[in-house]
Order: C-alpha cells, then sequence, then structure tokens
C-alpha cells in the first residue's frame, strides 16, 4: 500500500475522458447564460425593496380610511342609539 499506486491509462482511456470533460464543459457553457450573477440578485432585491415600500403605503392608506369609517359609523351609530333610545 505504499507509494507504489500506478494508474492504468491507455491512450483511449485519456482520449474519451478528454472528450467527456469537452462535453461537460460545453454543456456548463452552454447553461451560463442562465445563472443570475451578484449584480442581478442585488437589482432584484433593490426592486422587491421599491415594491414592498410601495405597498406599505397602499395598506397604511386603506388601514387609516378604514379606522376613519369605522370611528365615523360608530360615532354614528352611538348618536342614533342615543336620540332614539335616550
Amino acid at each position: 500500500m505504499g507509494g507504489n499506486c500506478r494508474t492504468n491509462l491507455t491512450g483511449e482511456t485519456m482520449t474519451a475522458t478528454a472528450i467527456e470533460d469537452r462535453e461537460r464543459s460545453s454543456r456548463l457553457e452552454a447553461r451560463l447564460g442562465s445563472f443570475a450573477t451578484k449584480a442581478d440578485l442585488a437589482e432584484l432585491k433593490a426592486e422587491f425593496k421599491s415594491d414592498l415600500h410601495a405597498l406599505e403605503a397602499r395598506l397604511t392608506k386603506w388601514m387609516i380610511g378604514l379606522m376613519l369609517g369605522s370611528i365615523t359609523a360608530a360615532v354614528a351609530i352611538a348618536a342614533a342609539v342615543d336620540r332614539f333610545a335616550g
């Protein structure tokens, strides 16, 4: 088990391995265009944050409007009950 370990590669085996490596490399290079880069991810993150802030602003407007409407309705109901019952 010492340092006398030899690899028995023939010319055919080395050629087949080189062809397989080239094919694998070609497949990877063909797919490289579909991978996201750090810049792509940073751009997506910025866009997501912008969309999130816009959504938060819209929801805040709706919540304020609904609260004011609810308060107005509660005051109107209380006034009507006081007027007709009291």
